[in-house]
């Protein structure tokens, strides 16, 4: 009894290979699991793996007809799995042989006396759990597709704007590395606007038509020269270059008064748009400041025949580019006002020179050549043994000697008067009065009216220099028997005249042949006046003097000081 009791607790045959099939499931889908962990499942591998789930789960339904609908949501497992890993076709092959193992449980009935109502109900519950399994392969499948694709469409999308914005952030550095490898002005703005159009083509669809132009400010606004000045293009005609705008109106108005890019899809009705003669079709437009700090120096200008060709990505990319070559461009503009200055100074020492060579020329070195002419001839006096002669000789070098000595003095002292920089303006004017009254044949005075060094040291150098210019302008040419220098202090400004009564000249005739001469003293005047904010005007008529005023400001010089 004992043995059969325990023969009776074996598990049968059927329940044991249903025990070693679930057991060979399992295993694979642990085997399954340690792949996909390793990063190792290549595509072969995973259709043999639908190919084992397949026949596990047909295998199940032979073992367990009895609970075919118990086991539908196994079953639907591989067939998902075969839709979403591949396509829809693949996922109703998957469906086709498990459907078809659902007839396995019509066997028993069919052998068997025929039910007609269990055999019915029995076709009706297979085609149903076929059905589903087909919807279970088929419909997941497009509809996963469709999701991955989409995603797959938004990374795309996503990849090529990470794609754009490395390309755009090197092509910045490119700009930047570009911009600051020179400090020629010039270059820079062609360079410049070579790399804002190509900044440009790299956003939306390139337009070869575009034109590109940068505008700069030129004057001062605050006495209404406002406008901008094409300093450098790209696709314009000559007849573009160097053209003059308004910075008040239209789309660059907009932009200035904004300090922000703007862009405008009606260019064809902005007037100062039109007035270029290289934008005739140009139909949409964008405009960014070229701005530093509270200063806008200009502006960048693209204009496209292609209507609503510019978006705020562009606005974006012109508005970064501007932000970065203005600085690149003050400095070349600094570097450029810096050589012209240092050119400007040499020249100035040039002319400086030329002068005291003219004046050595003129003065002194005659003088000497006098003496030495005077000295041959009291040699041959000697020889003659005729004393009184010599003597008198003797004295008339020794006249010429310190007549020479004064003139010398007097260059020097003009050159470089110690005076003015100790005592001022007005003690170095009479001192120089004095030395040209010991040594030339025309009368120097010296008047003063309220001015008692309201200007500084560096502006009252520079009003004893042209003062000192003028009256050299009149010992050579004005043929003047007196020369009279008067100062008037106004409230805000200094009034210095110098006035001859020299056989005088035409001013404008003189000027207007400054290109054929050497000399350019009356532009040394003028421009001596503006370094201290300070304007200056030469009357003058053959046969009536020459007057040459110059007003100089108190309160502009000091601040510029």
């Amino acid at each position: 009894m004992v043995g059969e009791s325990l023969l009776s607790r074996q598990p049968s045959p059927n329940v044991t290979r249903l025990l070693v099939l679930v057991g060979v499931g399992l295993g694979l889908n642990g085997i399954y699991a340690g792949l996909l962990w390793s990063k190792f499942f290549p595509s072969w591998l995973a259709v043999i793996a639908a190919i084992l789930d397949a026949v596990l789960a047909i295998g199940l339904m032979i073992m367990l007809p009895q609970h075919a609908q118990l086991l539908l949501p196994l079953l639907m497992v591989p067939v998902m799995l075969a839709g979403l890993r591949w396509s829809a076709e693949a996922g109703l092959l998957m469906a086709l042989p498990i459907a078809l193992s659902y007839g396995v449980p019509l066997v028993p009935l069919l052998s068997g006396d025929i039910d007609r109502i269990q055999v019915i109900n029995a076709l009706l519950t297979a085609a149903a759990n076929a059905i589903v399994l087909f919807i279970a392969g088929g419909l997941p499948g497009p509809f996963i597709r469709q999701q991955l694709d989409l995603a797959a469409q938004d990374n795309e999308a996503e990849l090529k704007s990470l794609r754009v914005a490395t390309e755009r952030g090197k092509l910045i550095s490119e700009m930047a590395l570009t911009l600051g490898s020179t400090l020629n002005y010039r270059k820079v703005l062609r360079t410049m606007i070579d790399l804002a159009f190509s900044a440009m083509a790299e956003v939306g669809t390139k337009d070869e038509s575009t034109i590109a132009m940068v505008l700069l400010f030129e004057g001062d606004s605050e006495n209404g020269a406002d406008r901008l000045t094409v300093a450098a293009g790209r696709n314009i005609g000559r007849s573009d270059e160097g053209r003059r705008v308004s910075g008040e109106e239209g789309l660059i108005g907009r932009t200035i008064r904004t300090a922000e890019a703007t862009i405008t899809n009606n260019a064809q009705k902005d007037r100062v748009l039109t007035s270029f003669a290289s934008t005739p079709g140009c139909r949409s437009a964008i405009c960014a400041p070229l701005r530093a700090g509270l200063n806008t120096y200009g502006v960048v200008l693209f204009c496209s025949t292609e209507p609503h060709f510019y978006n705020e990505e562009h606005k974006q990319l012109l508005t970064t580019f501007c932000s970065q070559a203005i600085i690149t461009l003050q400095n070349a503009q600094l570097f450029e006002d810096l050589q012209r200055e240092q050119q400007r100074i040499l020249e100035k020492e040039a002319e400086a020179r030329r002068k005291l060579a003219r004046d050595l020329h003129d003065g002194p070195t005659q003088s000497i050549a006098a003496i030495a002419m005077r000295l041959n001839f009291i040699k041959v006096v000697l020889q003659k043994e005729d004393i009184a002669k010599a003597y008198e000789e003797v004295v008339k070098v020794e006249e010429i000697a310190q007549r020479t000595t004064q003139e010398i003095r007097t260059m020097l002292f003009a050159m470089r008067p110690v005076i003015l920089e100790t005592q001022g303006l007005l003690p170095a004017l009479t001192q120089y009065a004095d030395r040209l009254n010991a040594t030339e044949s025309f009368k120097v005075t010296v008047n003063n009216r309220g001015y008692s060094s309201q200007l500084t040291g560096e502006a009252e150098g520079v009003v004893f220099a042209i003062i000192e210019e003028a009256v050299g302008n009149a010992k050579k040419h004005a043929q003047a028997s007196e020369i009279r220098i008067n100062l008037l202090a106004g409230k805000s400004s200094l009034m210095v005249e110098i006035k001859d009564n020299g056989v005088g000249f035409d001013v404008e005739a003189t000027k207007s042949t400054y290109d054929q001469r050497t000399s350019l003293g009356l532009l040394n005047l003028d421009e001596r006046a503006q370094l201290v904010g300070g304007v200056c005007s030469i009357e003058s008529a053959r046969g009536r003097g020459t007057t040459v005023r110059v007003e100089i400001p108190f309160a502009g010089v000091k601040e510029a000081a």
